[in-house]
């Protein structure tokens, strides 16, 4: 899979339809073909506005387009697992990615009869929660009100090539270069943290530590896509580096979220 999940997951969605044309934001040129290759791999794109897909099944097509993680995608026929697309688009290159995404929207509603509805259901998540009966908390995780009168803010992971200052005064950073994954704050609330871990086993993450005011904290752990055998960092799991440097663990819990859910679809119709 290429960056283009990560560019298209996790976007602000508006009516954001493009100036002059109809309210329904629309590609330029679409085209939606059947991929009946049988291979595994599948990747997507993006150039100027417009992208791509090769080999890609619906499901992931559906979550991108409406920002919702594939477990959280209720309904449908077992077709939208195992059938594969190639779609290519054209769009303005001054295209915004808020009306791309809703252009794939228009897509999938003309081009596979897409109808959804949103609803709340129990899902499956994690409590972040303090690990010990006594309360004490890890040696990377201390109160600190050092920032009470600075401007706080969050910085987002950095390219590969840059380098994680060595502190993190009055705001937050989570960086993974593919080795290892830091999250580092200075006198933060405890909100970046469950921030950064949100998406873990691609559950929703709740604070439940009860923990108030602010801290310094930084944990280090090996990144989810390295596997126990092929880790030769040395660094822990998520979970067991939460309980060692912070304190705090991921209890498995169920909590009301908000589910896409399909109500109908179609096979498309050949360009």
């Amino acid at each position: 899979m290429t960056r283009l999940g990560m560019l298209l997951v996790g976007l602000a969605v508006s009516a954001l339809p493009l100036g002059g044309q109809s309210d329904t934001p629309r590609f330029e040129v679409a085209s939606v073909k059947p991929n009946n290759s049988g291979s595994p791999t599948s990747s997507g794109r993006s150039v100027k506005g417009s992208i791509s897909f090769s080999n890609m099944a619906l499901r992931f097509l559906i979550s991108n387009a409406f920002s919702v993680r594939p477990n959280r995608l209720i309904g449908g026929p077992s077709w939208i697992d195992t059938d594969r697309y190639d779609i290519e688009t054209r769009a303005p290159e001054t295209a915004s990615d808020e009306q791309i995404r809703l252009m794939l929207r228009t897509l999938l509603a003309e081009r596979f009869k897409l109808v959804t509805r949103t609803e709340s259901r129990e899902q499956p998540a994690y409590a972040l929660v303090v690990a010990r009966s006594d309360g004490r908390l890890g040696p990377k995780l201390i109160a600190s009100s050092a920032c009470d009168n600075a401007a706080r803010f969050t910085v987002a992971a950095p390219a590969a090539e840059s380098k994680l200052p060595e502190s993190m005064p009055c705001g937050s950073r989570r960086w993974n270069d593919g080795r290892e994954t830091v999250i580092r704050a200075g006198a933060q609330p405890l909100a970046p943290l469950v921030r950064a871990l949100d998406g873990t086993d691609d559950r929703q993450v709740l604070d439940r530590t009860n923990l108030t005011g602010t801290f310094t904290f930084e944990v280090r752990f090996a990144p989810p896509n390295v596997s126990v055998t092929n880790n030769d960092s040395g660094l822990p799991s998520v979970f067991a580096a939460l309980e060692e440097q912070l304190g705090l663990k991921l209890e498995s819990t169920r909590a009301p979220l908000d589910v896409l859910v399909i109500d109908s679809v179609e096979r498309p119709t050949p360009d």
